[in-house]
């Protein structure tokens, strides 16, 4: 982390639901909420209008691309990127040189931001790494088309030792998460 503006970043729980806008959102929410589970919500792009109840992170790796999103989202959400952004809460720093892609998707960067803020189990919904296109738009669009590398970022982390348990319920990123942490 390069910046913090104040923010109060304590966890109120030790579970963390992180949301993006794969076309799987709606189903995986139905899956988590039948499960009752106390839990911190970051969200991730539009997913933020998904939520009735408080959100307590928002997080984009596309900081200046979506920097109107971070100026106008529904209630108070801390706000989440990657290098230097007007219109942010926290800026964190990934380690390359200014310029240089990031490799994984806003998922990814969201679930080390929870590992590094101390959540103990976190939940992936609407984030499959697919190109089955977003839960807002009709089924005629398709979603982003990743990269190599991002699988790849991916692939790393999923090996890794981590603090947390980091599960998704849906697409390629449940698959992944599932073989490195069958429990």
């Amino acid at each position: 982390m390069i910046k913090c503006n104040g923010v109060n970043l304590k966890r109120n729980h030790d579970h963390l639901l992180i949301t993006g806008d794969g076309r799987t959102l709606p189903d995986d929410l139905a899956a988590f909420f039948a499960c009752n589970i106390s839990h911190d919500v970051m969200a991730i792009g539009r997913s933020v209008k998904m939520h009735f109840e408080p959100v307590k992170h928002w997080v984009n790796v596309d900081g200046p691309g979506s920097k109107w999103w971070a100026e106008h989202l529904p209630g108070s959400p801390i706000r989440h990127t990657l290098g230097t952004c007007d219109g942010y809460d926290v800026i964190w720093d990934d380690g390359m040189p200014d310029g240089e892609p990031w490799y994984g998707s806003s998922a990814l960067f969201a679930a080390l931001i929870g590992l590094i803020l101390g959540y103990k189990a976190i939940v992936l919904a609407g984030c499959p790494l697919d190109s089955n296109g977003h839960w807002y738009f009709g089924e005629e669009y398709k979603g982003p088309e990743w990269r190599k590398e991002d699988f790849e970022a991916w692939e790393r982390f999923a090996r890794l030792p981590k603090p947390g348990t980091v599960k998704s319920l849906s697409g390629w990123t449940k698959e992944i998460l599932d073989v490195s942490n069958p429990h």
